[in-house]
């Protein structure tokens, strides 16, 4: 009779197991809906391709857009892509059964020059061209990073000259906005590629993967204390402290 009971009870659980099994669950919420019964539109703003607009059409689903700049789930919604190229508009459907994906290809004629409007983007990129950045070693200061008071930006305690930089002597560092805000950095290592962000409301400059010559690190929100021409001095403001870099355009001597 033990022997009985053990197998019924064995039976029991297998059966149990069977029943709530992810498997049968997924099943009974339903298939993705078909990528052929998706329903919306991409449509960019005549004269001014920068402007997308979104709208979902496909009934019954949460619609979720990926614009590559930024995100969306609303059922219609409008985004400015800043810069020239092509792009995909990404499109996912979500539905009982699970997620649906799709995308749009479009294509940018021309950077926003209303986001661009600034001069400051100009000034530290050269545009789509790029502008290439080097330490200012024959600037007047003698000094080209260090630190000092929270408001300095020229080294008053740490000073360090050219003969101080070693083998980061001879960094390259290249803003463009060519599709998009890129960063480059040649460094006696090698190179290393990233993304910026210029606040120019604020005047501060982060740099995501990857960094500027002997900077604190990646994604430091870095103050610009000078910006114009030739001669770019970068601060990071601290507590009762800053550390500065001082740099100038490649070609440019004092």
């Amino acid at each position: 009779m033990k022997v009985l009971k053990n197998i019924g009870l064995l039976i029991w659980v297998s059966y149990l197991i069977t029943a709530c099994s992810p498997k049968e669950n997924r099943t009974s919420l339903g298939l993705p809906i078909a990528k052929s019964d998706l329903r919306f539109s991409v449509t960019q703003q005549q004269g001014y391709d920068n402007m997308i607009i979104v709208k979902n059409n496909t009934p019954g689903i949460i619609p979720f857009w990926d614009f590559g700049n930024g995100n969306s789930n609303k059922q219609q919604d409008t985004t400015i892509l800043p810069f020239a190229g092509d792009f995909y508009i990404k499109f996912i459907a979500y539905s009982k059964g699970g997620p649906t994906a799709d995308s749009v290809k479009i294509k940018v004629s021309k950077n926003d020059i209303n986001y661009f409007k600034s001069p400051l983007w100009n000034l530290l990129t050269n545009g789509t061209a790029g502008k290439t950045w080097v330490w200012a070693i024959d600037n007047p200061s003698g000094w080209v990073r260090g630190n000092g008071p929270q408001d300095a930006v020229i080294p008053q305690w740490w000073q360090v000259p050219a003969s101080g930089l070693g083998a980061d002597l001879n960094d390259e560092m290249t803003f463009n906005i060519n599709g998009n805000a890129n960063y480059v950095k040649v460094a006696s290592k090698g190179q290393t590629k990233g993304v910026f962000t210029l606040d120019t409301l604020n005047k501060t400059l982060k740099i995501t993967g990857a960094d500027i010559s002997e900077g604190s690190g990646n994604s430091t929100v870095y103050n610009i204390a000078k910006l114009n021409e030739n001669e770019l001095t970068i601060v990071q403001i601290g507590s009762g402290f800053s550390n500065q870099w001082l740099f100038k355009r490649k070609g440019y001597k004092y």
